[in-house]
């Protein structure tokens, strides 16, 4: 009975989102449809480039963590399944892409233990990568906004929130204990770890500058790296929303709101989420056919004359 409510709460969700968005771009129709008209092709080819190499890190990285669980798998293996999987983080539950890994994962005779210690070794390492170059590209700024523009009261509540959570995060951790800590120590990120998610985050951040420059709205990296980083990593802890949907586009366009209107905020970030899903989908087709081709090239290759 619960998992019913839970399935149609985040179903909920999901419709509430799309309604929401709906509705902000039909009130301002005419001035969002002139913007989206003034975008440049090679503007937005170039932001679909930065986010397929990204993409192509974050596929290395969960290569690197099943690694250190102890299942080895070589780049295109890693690459297919977590491309592949990632197409399913778009349903209600934000689990199913971590089924589908785990599945392939024990085709591959991975044991429960490798499979449980990869994925969340990798959740962590994505997580804590884009929380942290988020709150050391952005949180002084937010810090600053918050002091200089929020009511004194405001700006209380805040601060008790963020310490009761740190506090509750802390006693769970001491609670735990030395569980938590053997686990942490075996999910320390070795340095290529903190190479990649720099790179990972770097280009994700570039690829949203790309997106803000072409709508002419001025923003220098650093924010928009660390904006992007911040979105990401709180819409990956909601539960509810499949991807971060209305999580990360909402804390894009708060982001966004001194630079301009809502209506303006609201398509860069529907045109960021769009050429992101554009990106999985042109990956997992171009590696579906390489699969399907591959017979055809190794026989052309074969039936090639030796070198002399």
């Amino acid at each position: 009975m619960r998992k019913g409510w839970v399935r149609a709460a985040k179903w909920t969700w999901v419709v509430c989102v799309v309604i929401a968005v709906a509705l902000v771009l039909q009130r301002s129709w005419s001035h969002v449809s002139e913007i989206v008209g003034a975008i440049s092709v090679p503007a937005l080819a170039t932001s679909f480039s930065l986010i397929a190499i990204a993409k192509l890190l974050l596929a290395e990285n969960a290569r690197i963590a099943a690694a250190q669980s102890g299942l080895y798998l070589d780049v295109f293996t890693a690459g297919r399944l977590y491309n592949l999987s990632q197409l399913l983080k778009y349903l209600p539950g934000s689990i199913w892409q971590y089924v589908a890994r785990a599945a392939a994962y024990r085709g591959l005779s991975a044991s429960y233990l490798q499979i449980r210690d990869a994925l969340l070794t990798e959740s962590l390492w994505v997580v804590g990568g884009a929380g942290f170059i988020g709150a050391v590209l952005i949180g002084p700024m937010a810090v600053t906004l918050v002091a200089t523009s929020v009511s004194p009261r405001i700006a209380v509540g805040l601060t008790v929130v963020i310490a009761s959570t740190t506090l509750l995060l802390l006693a769970s951790a001491v609670r735990r204990g030395a569980s938590l800590l053997r686990y942490l120590r075996g999910a320390a990120p070795p340095p290529r770890v903190l190479l990649v998610q720099a790179a990972i985050w770097g280009l994700l951040g570039l690829s949203f500058w790309v997106l803000l420059s072409a709508f002419g709205l001025s923003a220098s990296v650093v924010f928009c790296t660390g904006l992007f980083a911040i979105a990401y990593s709180v819409g990956f802890l909601v539960p509810f929303a499949p991807a971060g949907l209305g999580v990360r586009d909402a804390i894009l366009v708060a982001g966004l709101l001194p630079l301009t209107g809502v209506g303006e905020a609201l398509v860069v970030t529907i045109l960021a989420r769009v050429l992101y899903l554009m990106v999985e989908l042109v990956l997992v087709g171009l590696q579906e056919l390489l699969i399907l081709l591959r017979p055809a090239l190794r026989r052309t290759f074969d039936a090639l004359p030796p070198k002399r």
